[in-house]
């Protein structure tokens, strides 16, 4: 299981990175490409039931850090469908409240409210 301890270890240290960014401002130029910005979590979702238990609970304190820094750095999409997301990516249905870029930037239409 070494492998997978380094695997986690790479994939939560991105998640890291990604999450700072997003606290740090979203840059608009890839509002249409937001979903690409969520890959490392994506990966830990789908890395997560090939941990034993006893990795899972040793990851999971710091998973859930950097789950509830990214909450905080984003808002839920006014999006019907999320509802019915069987898979529970949950990440998948917010996105950034802070942005950088051109104001007049054409915006995600289930990004509502306008992030600042």
């Amino acid at each position: 299981m070494e492998d997978n301890y380094m695997s986690v270890t790479a994939v939560l240290s991105h998640w890291r990175l990604t999450v700072k960014s997003i606290e740090a401002g979203f840059e608009l130029q890839w509002a249409f490409e937001w979903s690409h910005e969520l890959h490392h979590r994506d990966q830990l979702h789908k890395m997560w039931p090939l941990l034993s238990e006893q990795e899972q609970t040793r990851w999971q304190l710091i998973l859930s850090r950097w789950d509830e820094r990214f909450r905080a750095a984003t808002a839920p999409m006014q999006n019907p469908d999320a509802a019915a997301r069987q898979d529970d990516r949950w990440w998948q249905d917010r996105y950034p409240l802070r942005v950088t870029g051109e104001p007049d930037q054409k915006l995600p239409p289930l990004w509502s409210p306008s992030p600042i």
